[in-house]
């Protein structure tokens, strides 16, 4: 049990978990008026929203594609049971119900809903930060997490330290294993843990975003559609058309297969892109000069085996708190989350006396 009036968390991702986890600690604070909570957020990356990537042109910001994920796929289930936060997210705009046709889509149980992000996918995580009033540091790699004096030291590799009641890890499981000093020692003493924590998959892809000027006339035969036979790409949308928004600029994405990211997973985006562009170029010869071009490599992209018997979240350390938590605990998709999140917040506040 945390002892501190104001106890410092410490939530290492800005990613769907990451930020419904810090949304809900705040609403916990703000239920017990008579203590407050430091939450800060370190973030790897240079933005918000972890696989649910939005990316701008560098020429316009209103053209915009989505390099992660595409759409959320809702079940009758989790329409249910995450009720609270799908009207949420459609009450204020962040979610809307996916209008077009994506070719080739396998089928879903009857009752199942899509939805998209009209503004990007990162849309979600930001709309969740917002709500915890907390800034995300970004550029936040953490290499080493130590215990010292019944709290976490925690240590990027840009040469930050600092030091924390509780620890929430929503990174991928591959880069907990990577982690340095009393977290190791951890895992180390329990052999079945680590095990299990290394049986924990996923796939690897890339993601390539073209960018054009308003009134490009690309010639598709389809707004969006998985590919079937093509050697490197499994599929393809034009971007602003899914998200509902054909006034804005176009932009079109593709994803690779996991085959192909598999066998490229250790190219560098310098080494990916020809390679990808050759692609584009011998797939659909018919698409203009794009104005700008990105390519994303995802080397964490879905979980293909997740943790066994999928607890949600997992408990490193009971004193002081240390969590880990995420889609590797769950499933690839908005409703893992939004369950891993819950469980992390279920057991964190158990040991927090001010929540």
């Amino acid at each position: 049990m945390l002892s501190t009036k104001m106890p410092k968390i410490l939530i290492a991702g800005s990613g769907i978990t990451g930020s419904l986890v810090a949304a809900s600690l705040l609403q916990q604070a703000k239920e017990n008026v008579s203590n407050q909570l430091q939450l800060s957020i370190w973030e790897k990356a240079k933005g918000t929203g972890g696989r649910m990537s939005t990316s701008r042109s560098p020429h316009n910001s209103s053209c915009v594609a989505d390099l992660g994920a595409q759409y959320i796929t809702c079940k009758p289930h989790y329409a249910k049971e995450h009720s609270k936060e799908y009207e949420e997210l459609l009450s204020k705009g962040v979610l809307e119900p996916l209008k077009i046709n994506i070719s080739n889509c396998h089928e879903h149980e009857v009752g199942t809903k899509h939805y998209v992000a009209p503004n990007g996918m990162s849309a979600i995580a930001k709309y969740f930060i917002r709500q915890s009033g907390c800034q995300p540091e970004f550029e936040h790699h953490i290499s080493t997490i130590t215990k010292q004096d019944n709290k976490w030291s925690v240590s990027t590799l840009q040469g930050k330290v600092e030091l924390f009641d509780a620890v929430v890890l929503t990174i991928p499981v591959p880069q907990v294993l990577q982690l340095k000093g009393t977290v190791a020692e951890i895992l180390e003493n329990n052999k079945e843990m680590k095990t299990k924590l290394s049986a924990v998959e996923y796939s690897s892809r890339y993601a390539v975003g073209l960018y054009y000027d308003q009134g490009a006339e690309l010639s598709l035969p389809f707004k969006a559609s998985y590919l079937k036979d093509d050697p490197v790409f499994r599929y393809i949308a034009v971007d602003n058309l899914r998200r509902n928004r054909p006034e804005l600029p176009p932009s079109v994405v593709f994803h690779t297969s996991v085959p192909f990211g598999l066998e490229h997973v250790e190219l560098n985006i310098a080494e990916a892109e020809p390679i990808l562009k050759e692609a584009i170029q011998r797939s659909f010869p018919g698409l203009p000069e794009p104005k700008a071009f990105k390519c994303q490599k995802w080397r964490y992209s879905q979980v293909t085996k997740s943790y066994e018997d999928q607890p949600g979240a997992l408990e490193l350390s009971r004193e002081p708190p240390l969590l880990v938590g995420g889609d590797g605990f769950t499933h690839s998709n908005l409703d893992g989350c939004i369950s891993s999140a819950r469980k992390v917040v279920q057991q964190l506040v158990s040991k927090t006396a001010m929540l």
